[in-house]
């Protein structure tokens, strides 16, 4: 599982909001000029120390990739890029550091003095270097939004026994999975329909406790080799690399889908060379507009038949 980030600001706004916060800032003294000197000082503290507090929530509460399971780090790399992602959480560290440098080295000579007009001049200093090193980082502030809308869709996912269901395009994945879960994946006669890996589960009462067995709906595959993948297809394998303990392979028969049994074929065996080490599984689906004799369990996601004795298949392999 992944934890969802909180939104992040642009570079102006991330501004706005310290000057606004620094506003506020008033501090009482019977003595005028103190009033005047202290409030001035605090106020320059308030903008700089909320600048570098907001930048340094960034880096600290993004996730640490490295500490992300391989899944979802190879999902981050598919979808956004690893390397600009660090990258940018780079920049965004260095303009904290540069910020809290400025901050340190100028608040010595807005403490020392008592003239007024010095001390705005040294305010207004602070304000402008910091700001400008705030919209030096305005490219990576504005990356980190897209990528925060990237990672808070990823799915959940836990480490639990999973089964990932894979096939071609409009075989009826996202429709198995809603058949065999609670999941409401989105689907339509049109290929690539699943734009994501989806989740879903199979829950079972067993000795007093509920056990869950994980279920990844994942985009459709073409029979084509890996390094031709696009980005869909490449969350179909990285799911299928780490997550499966078992794959349901998909087979249309009918070819409805718009692709041939025997192109069908070759992505199973495909599959089979890749993942040497999962169990598979073969499924022929729609089995309510065509049935082969073949001995691989028929299902419809249509009429339910057949759904009940694979769920049951799914339960048996993991001992539930």
């Amino acid at each position: 599982m992944i934890e969802k980030i909180k939104n992040i600001l642009s570079s102006q706004e991330i501004l706005d909001r310290s000057f606004k916060k620094a506003k506020k800032k008033q501090i009482n003294d019977r003595n005028a000029l103190y009033k005047k000197k202290k409030t001035i000082i605090a106020q320059t503290e308030s903008f700089s120390m909320s600048v570098c507090s907001i930048l340094d929530s960034y880096t600290k509460n993004f996730p640490s990739i490295n500490n992300l399971s391989v899944f979802y780090q190879e999902l981050i790399d598919i979808k956004i890029d690893v390397n600009k992602l660090r990258k940018s959480l780079g920049a965004i560290n260095w303009a904290s550091n540069t910020c809290k440098k400025i901050y340190a080295k100028q608040s010595y000579f807005l403490k020392k003095s008592g003239k007024i007009e010095f001390l705005k001049q040294k305010q207004n200093e602070i304000y402008g270097r910091i700001s400008s090193v705030v919209n030096q980082i305005e490219k990576d502030l504005i990356f980190l939004i897209q990528a925060q809308k990237i990672i808070n869709k990823f799915p959940d996912i836990v480490d639990i026994p999973t089964v990932v269901i894979s096939g071609f395009p409009n075989v009826g994945k996202s429709s198995l999975l809603k058949s065999l879960s609670k999941s409401k994946p989105k689907t339509a006669q049109y290929p690539f329909t699943t734009k994501e890996v989806s989740v879903g589960h199979i829950e079972k009462k067993q000795n007093f406790i509920n056990k869950r067995i994980q279920l990844i709906d994942t985009p459709g595959l073409l029979d084509s080799p890996i390094s031709e993948k696009n980005e869909i297809e490449k969350q179909a394998i990285a799911a299928l690399s780490h997550l499966a303990d078992l794959i349901i392979y998909i087979f249309d028969l009918s070819e409805t889908c718009g692709y041939l049994i025997e192109d069908q074929k070759k992505l199973l065996i495909m599959i089979e060379n890749l993942f040497d080490e999962s169990k598979i599984i073969p499924i022929e689906n729609k089995a309510d507009i065509f049935k082969s004799k073949s001995k691989h369990l028929k299902i419809s996601n249509k009429t339910g038949e057949g759904i009940e004795n694979l769920k049951k298949e799914i339960l048996e392999f993991f001992n539930f």
